[in-house]
């Protein structure tokens, strides 16, 4: 991960900010497919030790700044190599399309943490021809994302006019190069006020004789929580972002491109420590709560994020396993090719949440706040945890279900 990301996500994540009122998570039943988890990986050639299905080509040195050396000059090594590595391990490429090379700027002066210009709105023609060249290099190899966060100063600051037309201009261009692979609307931050609003009116923008919305075919959410909060409440921004989009008219699918949590407000610092099983935990509940509520793909930020965020899926060697990526591969396996039914949370705040998958059903078992003894079905056969334990259990036992969530399955 680079430097600036690190200083510009902790800006980004530095303003007060307004959560809807606790509530359950709404049932959403979809089938789940390997697609579903996805990760951003600082550098994806060495590719992570878990089966990853989705890959964001973000943080990883291939920004059109770092592709467009000079004006009509471009070095697509890395990226070829990322691509490789992508197809090599069976998953899906999403490429982010900025940010502007300062010799390409409308404002060449201005500050950014990626350097000066970074920011601010391309000149049209360059950023035509850099989609173009990109599109007919890889075609439907990849999705296209237009941006990263656009909605936060650091990484965009012109307007959402401007952004609507790189976002119409290279839906056409994707559109007319690789029509089998998706546009992905710029990802959006959704925990402060302001980025809420930010959003609304960029979902309001009309460019090219219709609204933004028409020209891509996935929305895209960067879903960080306040520094102390933990899945759930994740979950309410998704329907914050959703009231606004319906007001838009936007029916897209909704991936989810950025997710860790313990980010700290004022700009900067370490995450505060938790413990490992919370670490766990919690990916195992995000890919849950996301999977019950509709979100097609989940990208974890990122597979070698330390101090930044407090769920590091590695230890600092970059490679071995912590207890959290070994959730991430447990909760995979848990989901993936299985239908999600939803979930339902009780009075006590004990959620359960039902998969339908070949064998049966599963239902999985977790309380934020509180160790509780849940009553599992008759036909219950075995329960299984994000550590990896498996043990048998008998139809109709109580078992006993704290933070990280348990899984049992059952003949229906």
């Amino acid at each position: 991960m680079t430097s600036p990301r690190i200083l510009s996500l902790a800006l980004a994540l530095g303003l007060s900010v307004t959560l809807l009122p606790a509530q359950p998570a709404q049932a959403a039943a979809q089938q789940i497919g390997g697609r579903f988890f996805g990760m951003t990986d600082g550098d994806p050639v060495s590719w992570p030790k878990a089966k990853v299905g989705s890959m964001r080509l973000w943080d990883s040195g291939v920004t059109w700044r770092e592709i467009e050396r000079a004006p009509g000059v471009f070095d697509f090594a890395r990226l070829d190599a990322q691509v490789r590595a992508t197809r090599a391990n069976g998953a899906r490429a999403l490429l982010v399309l900025g940010m502007t090379p300062r010799f390409h700027s409308t404002r060449p002066n201005s500050p950014g943490v990626y350097g000066k210009g970074s920011t601010a709105m391309p000149r049209l023609e360059p950023w035509k021809r850099y989609v173009a060249k990109v599109v007919k290099r890889y075609g439907a190899q990849l999705d296209y994302q237009v941006w990263n966060e656009a909605n936060v100063v650091d990484f965009w600051s012109g307007s959402q006019a401007q952004m609507a037309q790189l976002t119409r201009t290279a839906s056409q261009i994707v559109n007319r190069n690789a029509s089998s692979a998706r546009v992905v609307a710029p990802a959006l931050a959704t925990r402060l006020i302001g980025q809420r609003k930010w959003s609304r009116d960029f979902y309001a923008q009309r460019t090219g004789g219709r609204k933004v919305g028409g020209w891509i075919d996935v929305v895209s959410l960067n879903l960080y929580p306040l520094p102390q909060d933990g899945p759930e409440a994740s979950i309410h921004l998704i329907e914050a972002s959703r009231v606004m989009l319906r007001a838009a008219g936007v029916t897209k699918p909704i991936w989810n491109t950025e997710v860790n949590y313990g980010l700290q407000t004022g700009g900067g610092g370490t995450a505060r420590d938790i413990s490992r099983r919370k670490e766990a935990a919690f990916v195992g509940r995000t890919y849950i709560l996301n999977a019950a509520n509709g979100i097609k793909r989940v990208f974890w930020y990122s597979w070698q994020i330390q101090t930044l965020a407090n769920t590091q899926l590695t230890k600092p060697d970059g490679v071995t396993l912590a207890p959290a990526g070994t959730a991430y591969q447990i909760v995979g396996e848990w989901l993936r090719g299985t239908r999600m039914l939803g979930c339902v949370r009780d009075r006590r705040g004990t959620y359960t949440c039902t998969v339908r998958y070949s064998g049966g059903m599963k239902r999985i078992y977790w309380n934020p706040s509180r160790q509780v003894s849940v009553k599992v079905v008759g036909s219950a056969t075995r329960r299984e945890g994000l550590s990896g334990f498996t043990t048998a259990v008998d139809g109709g036992d109580n078992i006993s279900v704290g933070a990280s969530p348990v899984m049992v399955r059952s003949r229906r």
